[in-house]
């Protein structure tokens, strides 16, 4: 059941464009949504194609509109990834069931990091956690890249596909509690001992 801000927006894109297809993804789409949430979603249409973000019931939109042919021919598939768990609301041609089905047979198809490539991966986060012990700006910095980086390593070393960051470590604490409690000490405090303790994991699990 959608709510009452969803209506409007799907009333919204409904008269401006007069739709073939609308998928939404995002938070919208699994739940997560809250009052400072964008509304994200896909709309294919005859001949249209521009972003629109507008705002509609105190929502700003993150749509994207394409025209049907678009799709009709060769595509690629990463262009459009964004859509892979996402929720149909409109498909009068079957276009956008086409769409996800095709962009999910590109991820189960996308070949899995190599045991040597995911050897370099940490031993690329061991080589950063011993710079970051410099106390000066490039030290800070490469802290936070390695705290970025190394959550895109974990799911390669679990041969999972890397969706981003929000789904990312909502997988990681639904499905891997305590790893996520140490990544999570390691985010919440410039501590070496917690950075330490989470590329620990992650060169045991390699």
């Amino acid at each position: 059941m959608i709510s009452i801000k969803e209506e409007e927006i799907v009333k919204y894109l409904k008269e401006s464009y007069n739709p073939i297809a609308i998928i939404k993804y995002g938070s919208f789409a699994d739940g997560s949504a809250n009052e400072n949430s964008d509304f994200d979603a896909l709309v294919i249409t005859t001949d249209v194609e521009k972003h629109d973000s507008s705002v509609v019931a105190d929502t700003v939109l993150d749509v994207w509109v394409y025209p049907e042919n678009k799709f009709s021919s060769g595509y690629d598939p990463d262009e459009f990834l964004q859509v892979f768990d996402g929720i149909i609301i409109q498909d009068q041609r079957g276009l956008a069931k086409k769409l996800i089905d095709r962009v999910n047979d590109y991820i189960d198809q996308t070949p899995a990091k190599s045991d040597e490539d995911i050897i370099q991966e940490v031993a690329w986060c061991e080589k950063m956690l011993a710079r970051t012990v410099r106390e000066d700006a490039e030290g800070y910095y490469r802290w936070h890249w390695l705290l970025m980086d190394s959550l895109e390593i974990y799911f390669d070393i679990k041969h999972l596909y890397y969706h981003g960051p929000k789904k990312a470590l909502k997988y990681m604490q639904n499905n891997d509690s305590e790893t996520f409690d140490i990544y999570l000490c390691a985010l919440k405090e410039m501590n070496q001992d917690n950075l330490a303790q989470w590329i620990g994991v992650l060169k045991a699990l390699k």
